[in-house]
């Protein structure tokens, strides 16, 4: 299939392979192969943006060989700068003292250190003269995900200290003039990331331990937390139907259609009526790869953008995906269970296995349809369009076949 953009595609590889990966290259054999990688790339994104060769006659070509190399030296020649939003993060640490000034004149940043890896929003450590430390989670220009740390603020604020752990969050930056981006300013705490969406490092008896802080966090009360007015859905009558209903009508405002992500739509749609109105505080985004660790012991839930008034089968569909790959499910139900978690059933199991893996693909969807677009061309962008996307839309296939062949023999 002929991708029109697949110039594009390799010219924001070399971005990332000149500005992030060759300065930090040793000199000698790997910079020169770095070299021919972008020799390579710059060659291989003017060939894919060629409409036409050469017209006959040795002049002719002359003058369009001539014209071909000179678009590949440009490209070479041109400045070495990062594409897209992932420049965002260089912000020096002097900027942040002077923000600090106003908050805590002791706060002197002397370190601030980018983490790797952010999708939907970017996460700083920053390293006080004092030995404070501190972190930065900072929305990007371009919201792929289409929510804000101003969302999640007053949830962290409001279940602090209220059993879960989660980072103390100090202060809200709401304008986006400081940084760049609007921003949460946290305590660091212990541990480091238990993974990612697709791999995780965590013990059985981590995940235990997880199942028995979603049991927490789902047994907390929306309105004793007084979040029912600034939480998603907090007062809607059915929040599982307006989450469902909000992410369609995003998803066919934001992305060219799906026939996979509609027949999912329509799935979802025609189990609503036996899932009954669960009203409880879910995270949204509750894997492994959210969490942070010391050996056994789950010391932080992190990231909490996507939470919303719904149903707790939302956050456990969401993580058994890993979990089941360290520790029978099974297992992690009696450890949620034995910790106050409230009942599950098999139905609700069923609809939220299946939202999980629309969800990502519509939030994927949108990245594709973000560097299509010409929005954001940052390297993260387009490998999540480009090679997340397609995965996820596997997954998805894979989750909603059995499911309406169920339902089919049901019938």
């Amino acid at each position: 299939m002929n991708d029109p953009l697949l110039g594009e595609k390799l010219r924001s590889i070399l971005a990332a392979v000149r500005a992030d990966l060759k300065p930090q290259l040793p000199q000698g054999n790997p910079s020169l192969r770095c070299d021919l990688i972008e020799m390579m790339l710059a060659r291989l994104a003017v060939e894919a943006e060629e409409i036409a060769g050469p017209t006959p006659g040795v002049a002719a070509e002359a003058d369009w060989r001539n014209a071909h190399e000179a678009k590949i030296a440009a490209i070479l020649a041109a400045p070495v700068t990062s594409a897209g939003s992932g420049a965002e993060l260089e912000i020096p640490a002097e900027t942040f003292t002077c923000w600090f000034a106003d908050k805590d004149p002791s706060i002197r940043i002397d370190r601030v250190t980018t983490v790797p890896g952010g999708r939907s929003k970017g996460t700083i450590l920053l390293d006080s003269a004092d030995g404070r430390q501190l972190v930065i989670r900072r929305d990007f220009a371009a919201a792929v995900t289409g929510t804000s740390v101003t969302e999640e603020f007053p949830v962290i604020k409001a279940v602090h200290g209220k059993g879960l752990r989660v980072p103390e969050p100090l202060w809200l930056e709401d304008s986006p003039q400081a940084i760049g981006g609007r921003f949460i300013v946290f305590e660091r705490l212990a541990g480091s990331s238990m993974g990612t969406l697709f791999s995780t490092d965590a013990t059985p008896a981590f995940c235990r331990d997880f199942a028995a802080e979603l049991a927490k966090l789902h047994s907390l009360d929306i309105d004793a937390l007084d979040l029912a007015d600034s939480l998603l859905y907090g007062r809607a009558e059915h929040p599982v139907r307006a989450h469902v209903e909000s992410y369609e009508r995003r998803y066919r405002n934001g992305m060219a259609p799906v026939p996979l992500i509609d027949a999912a739509f329509a799935w979802l749609h025609e189990q609503l009526p036996r899932i009954g109105h669960e009203r409880r505080l879910v995270h949204g985004d509750a894997g492994l790869h959210n969490t942070l660790g010391e050996g056994d012991r789950l010391t932080g839930l992190l990231d909490w953008e996507f939470t919303h008034a719904g149903d707790p089968a939302e956050d456990l569909a969401y993580c058994r995906f890993l979990v089941s790959r360290v520790l029978p499910w099974e297992e992690f139900m009696a450890a949620y269970r034995d910790a106050g978690g409230p009942p599950v059933s098999e139905v609700r199991m069923a609809f939220f296995t299946v939202w999980r893996t629309l969800l990502l693909s519509v939030l994927t969807g949108f990245a594709r349809h973000s560097y299509d677009s010409g929005v954001d061309r940052d390297l993260r962008i387009a490998s999540i369009g480009c090679n997340t996307f397609p995965k996820q839309l596997r997954d998805l296939a894979n989750d909603l076949a059995p499911m309406i062949a169920k339902t089919e023999m049901q019938a």
